[in-house]
């Protein structure tokens, strides 16, 4: 017994020890690449890090930077929890945004508490929206949600510019080069999370756009943890997920679990541009963030699709994108090192991640057959 508590423990320090041996890796192929430009890594490494967790102004840009990687993250972690491939939430939250931007400025007259919600719901619903035709042609049709998500991007990036430069762009803006919607009402902005710190004596600098979109994705990832791990609901998620056919079996509909994973990853995937549209810019423009849902991809396959994983690994990509500008501006090595190290970091991540699930897998075999007691012969399919 004791033996086997023991290699049980031992499996998971190395599922544990993958993502840090992936982040190690990417460090060193990046450091090859520091050397070849004549710069010393350990000095360029020591200054992002200096720059990045020394200064008040640079905390408070990771954790703006890993809010939407939040929601990002966890949307696409959420689909592949249940074996389905969502590689459509950059349209999906290109869409929200747009839907969250509508409420905001066509809106008027309501207060903060109706209206700032009513956006979000606005957001939400389309990313849903959006997520709905490519889970239904997959369940229906069995055409592959890859393919479809993939063009559904394409068809939303259309539509929303279509909307936004011959719908719905401010008047005010006509004749210049600005394409954007009109400014949002006030109750439909999302308050500064800086006030709130301040009182707990943390320091964010008052020109800081971080707002309350930080908390709100953190809770939605404890959320989404809970229910996965704890409830019956997360049960069928992981039987799903590790067997289909014995969940089906069990009388689990394969489709219903498919179908309702598919939508909360689009309705949250919905909320991901809404920090930068809500918080910061207070309007919808030609010139929105674009590859979140992209990057939304790494940061979920870096947290092993667990929802408590996507926080930490949106806050390092907060972290690479920071250091990024630091050794930029201070060290003169180009951005395109830390991208690299990205690139880097995820390879190694889906390498190292197969590698270890199939030394599981064998282990966990081996364990089975060590578990059938000596002399007594395993069972024989259809033995009598």
């Amino acid at each position: 017994m004791g033996g086997a508590v023991t290699g049980r423990w031992r499996l998971a320090l190395l599922q544990a020890a993958a993502p840090v041996l992936s982040i190690a890796f990417g460090g060193l192929v990046a450091s090859g690449i520091i050397v070849a430009i004549g710069k010393n890594p350990l000095e360029v490494y020591g200054l992002m890090l200096r720059f990045s967790l020394t200064r008040s102004d640079s905390l408070a840009a990771i954790l703006l930077k890993a809010t939407p990687l939040i929601f990002a993250g966890l949307a696409v972690a959420l689909a592949f929890r249940a074996n389905v491939w969502n590689i459509g939430v950059e349209g999906q939250y290109y869409v929200g945004a747009f839907a969250a931007a509508f409420v905001g400025f066509s809106v008027r007259g309501l207060p903060a508490v109706v209206h700032l919600p009513l956006a979000v719901a606005a957001g939400a619903a389309a990313g849903a929206l959006w997520a709905f035709v490519p889970i239904a042609l997959k369940l229906r049709r069995g055409a592959h949600e890859v393919i479809t998500t993939i063009m559904m991007n394409y068809i939303a990036a259309a539509v929303v510019l279509y909307l936004l430069a011959d719908v719905f762009r401010d008047p005010a803006q006509i004749g210049t080069p600005r394409v954007r919607t009109p400014l949002f009402a006030d109750s439909a902005r999302v308050p500064p999370l800086g006030p709130a710190l301040a009182r707990l004596g943390l320091d964010v600098p008052a020109h800081s756009a971080l707002n309350w979109f930080l908390p709100v994705g953190i809770v939605a990832c404890a959320v989404a943890a809970y229910l996965l791990g704890r409830t019956r609901f997360g049960y069928e998620v992981r039987a799903v997920a590790f067997n289909p056919d014995a969940a089906e079996t069990a009388g689990i509909s394969l489709d219903r679990i498919r179908f309702t994973m598919f939508l909360a990853s689009g309705a949250i995937a919905g909320l991901v541009g809404l920090s930068d549209i809500l918080g910061f810019f207070g309007y919808f423009d030609i010139d929105f963030p674009k590859g979140l849902g992209f990057l939304g991809i790494s940061v979920a396959l870096l947290a092993r699709n667990h929802p408590l994983g996507v926080v930490p690994a949106a806050l390092l990509f907060g972290l690479l994108d920071r250091g990024a500008q630091g050794v930029q501006v201070f060290a003169g090595v180009p951005r395109e090192v830390i991208a690299i190290l990205q690139a880097v970091i995820i390879l190694a991540i889906v390498v190292g991640y197969e590698l270890v699930t199939r030394y599981v897998r064998v282990q966990r075999k081996l364990e089975a057959e060590r578990a059938v007691a000596p002399g007594e012969p395993a069972p024989v399919a259809g033995g009598g």
